[in-house]
């Protein structure tokens, strides 16, 4: 382009946003307030649209962020369709609309397709068995969301660097502002729902934006073990170029940021965990937290080693009495009422209410088993066939059983018991292979470059693949066992769950250059 031609262009593009300024000044003047209000709106509705469509991971992004507001919408708005939902319906649409007109569509599935296809599959022939269609239909379309979600994470992963920093981002923004909001709900606000009063303390449960403290414990859960992993490799990288002398540059500077920021996202969110008085985070995140110690140490009797002084140092603190006693109550107290899983004859108290209720859902879902153990009432439809197989004292159903596997296999059957454990079993064993994947490749690189075989050991030799995989095997640790006592596929939890899954198999083992970023 001549210079006369570029200074035309300049011109033009001046003299247009002159023109929108002169309007909008004009629009604020003579404008009503009310219709001002209306037109901003839609003027940042319309720019949000076209961005979405221009670059539709950040819709991914965007979707993963207002996501777990869907609770507290439902109540303070009470709208027919919740925001994230929407958002999700158009990022899809703009990613399936830029892959027409480039007519490609790349890469969007990887090994985990497989069984994830398998389990929806299972849940769609469900169909023939559930007493509710509309149940069953919504209980499928949210993994089929999954599906689409993991498939487009898996796809714009595909296209480098810049996609996959963006969801990252988005998942550590969402996580440090629930943490947040958490911490501020349990020690500042200093009020809530009575329920979420914590008994002898003035502290309420931090639920977060999830309005349930459960649901709010669930997402810390899935998310601080992947914040953990992304610091691991952050402050790795922030020593190793302190140990070189590496001069300060605006790289260096961003480095030791990253570092902070990951570390203090990990720390916070595991730490709203506990805020969350949820027995189910709790006995998950120590679950997670000892796995992921044995597969970064990558000796067994290290690990134990670990293990066991972690233990010894909490018996100790316990001894000496800085554990406060409504924290012990609140284990104790659940390990006391699980003696029998007949709650029929068992007297209810304002003290075991909350696992009674829970053992009675339960004891529902094991009358359904018995009646359909092969192809089970529908999915979905645990709520549907409540009232036919619940004990006489429990008439309200909670939606689900409060227990994962039971409502899968009382939904299902022992068919779809499989396929959901066939699913779990190929996630996990996938992240696990992902560690070691990269640390393999990430030695060899070195050896090419002359370093030693030796120095390639454990996490010196690690990849961001492999933290973000070592991560991985902590969250779905933590919601294997946090699944026991509840469901976290609430609240749209589920789609953060599929670009987890996603990262898995689009995450690409990085070339031999890729820590100049994360």
């Amino acid at each position: 382009m001549s210079v006369s031609a570029r200074s035309a262009v300049i011109n033009l593009r001046l003299l247009i946003a002159g023109l929108l300024a002169i309007a909008a000044g004009a629009g604020v003047a003579v404008l009503p307030e009310q219709a001002l209000v209306l037109v901003i709106t839609a003027a940042l509705a319309v720019c949000l649209l076209a961005l979405i469509f221009a670059e539709p991971v950040v819709g991914l992004a965007l979707t993963l962020f207002v996501a777990p507001f869907a609770p507290l919408e439902n109540i303070m708005l009470n709208l027919p369709v919740e925001s994230g939902q929407v958002l999700l319906f158009v990022t899809l649409a703009a990613w399936l609309a830029r892959a027409l007109v480039r007519r490609r569509m790349g890469k969007v599935s990887g090994p985990l397709m497989w069984p994830l296809l398998a389990f929806i599959a299972v849940g769609v022939l469900s169909f023939f068995a559930a007493r509710s269609a509309d149940l069953w239909a919504r209980e499928c379309l949210k993994w089929i969301e999954v599906l689409a979600v993991y498939a487009m994470t898996v796809n714009e992963l595909d296209t480098g660097r810049r996609s996959r920093n963006i969801l990252i981002g988005a998942i550590l923004a969402s996580t440090l502002f629930e943490a947040a909001l958490g911490s501020y709900q349990f020690w500042l606000r200093g009020s809530g729902p009575a329920s979420f009063l914590i008994s002898g303390t003035s502290h309420y449960r931090a639920y977060g934006t999830f309005e349930q403290p459960n649901p709010f414990g669930g997402y810390m859960g899935l998310t601080w073990p992947f914040a953990a992993g992304l610091a691991m490799y952050m402050v790795r990288r922030a020593i190793a170029q302190r140990r070189a002398h590496t001069p300060v540059t605006r790289s260096t500077i961003g480095v030791i940021i990253l570092a902070a920021v990951t570390a203090m996202t990990a720390g916070l969110s595991l730490f709203a965990l506990v805020l969350s008085w949820s027995r189910g985070a709790w006995l998950g995140a120590a679950a997670a937290g000892a796995v992921m110690v044995f597969i970064l140490l990558r000796r067994p009797l290290q690990s134990l080693a670990v293990l066991t002084a972690a233990v010894i140092v909490v018996v100790a603190v316990g001894t000496m009495g800085l554990i406060p006693q409504s924290l012990i109550g609140r284990l104790t107290d659940f390990t006391r009422e699980f003696t029998s899983f007949d709650v029929r004859n068992v007297t209810v108290t304002s003290a075991n209410h909350a696992v009674i209720e829970r053992l009675a859902h339960w004891q529902a879902a094991e009358n359904m088993i018995v009646a359909h153990p092969y192809f089970g009432v529908g999915f979905g439809n645990y709520t549907a066939a409540y009232e036919q197989y619940r004990t006489l004292n429990w008439p309200l159903a909670l939606g689900h059983a409060h227990n994962y596997y039971l409502n899968v296999f009382a939904e299902m059957g022992i068919v779809g018991l499989v396929a959901y454990i066939m699913l779990w079993a190929a996630v996990f064993i996938r992240s696990v292979q992902r560690t070691q994947e990269t640390s393999t490749m990430q030695d060899r690189r070195l050896q090419g470059r002359g370093g030693s075989a030796s120095s390639s050991v454990g996490i010196s030799a690690m990849p961001l693949a492999g933290f973000v995989a070592l991560g991985l095997v902590g969250s779905w640790v933590q919601l294997s066992v946090h699944q026991v006592v509840d469901n976290l596929f609430v609240a749209n939890i589920p789609l953060l769950i599929a670009v987890f899954i996603g990262l898995l198999d689009g995450l690409h083992n990085p070339p031999a250059t890729e820590d100049a970023g994360i």
